[in-house]
Order: structure tokens, then sequence, then C-alpha cells
């Protein structure tokens, strides 16, 4: 995965993130109107179950989408240590090998 696809898909995700969590602020706050009103009779208990099943719903899609920033985060973190890792591999030890007289003998 590259850096820059990476970074778009995690961008594309807190924005889906963000819609969720202004969603289930919206059903919470239709919940609460519900229970302030005190009109809790069936039509009430039926309105508040309703939105509560779509607030667990978008809460539930909302854990899918922290959880797929979470692999994305860890892949873009594996990749850079891998980068980071190589670049001290091929560069740095053959200038420390040739200082200590340890270098290949040139051809």
């Amino acid at each position: 995965m590259s850096g820059e696809v990476g970074v778009e898909r995690i961008i594309d995700n807190l924005d889906k993130v963000k819609l969720k969590l202004d969603e289930a602020f919206f059903y919470l706050d239709e919940i609460e109107e519900i229970i302030e009103d005190h009109t809790m009779g069936p039509e009430a208990d039926e309105k508040v179950s309703r939105a509560n099943e779509r607030l667990t719903g978008e809460l539930s899609s909302l854990s899918s989408r922290v959880a797929e920033l979470q692999e994305i985060l860890l892949a873009l973190k594996a990749q850079r240590d891998s980068e980071a890792g190589a670049d001290v591999g091929s560069g740095a030890t053959a200038g420390a090998d040739a200082a200590c007289g340890d270098a290949p003998p040139e051809a």
C-alpha cells in the first residue's frame, strides 16, 4: 500500500466516520426529545425502539470504520518501518564497513 493511497483511504474513512457520528447524535437527540415529552405510550415506545435500532446500526457501522482505519494505520506504520530499515541496511552499513576496513575488496 503506498503512502498516498493509505492517506486517501484514511481521509475517506474519516469523512464517513464523521457522517456516522452526526447520524448517531441525531438519533440520540430524537430519543431524548421523545423521553422529554413524557408521551411514553405505545407509539412513543415504538419510536424510541426504532431510533435505538438506527442508533445501534450507526454505531456498529462506525466501529467497523474505526477498525478499518486502525488496519490502514498499522499497514502504513509497517511500510514506513520497513522502508526505514531498508534505508539503514543499504547505505549506512556500507559506509561503516569501509570506515572500519571491513569493506569487500574492489575488483
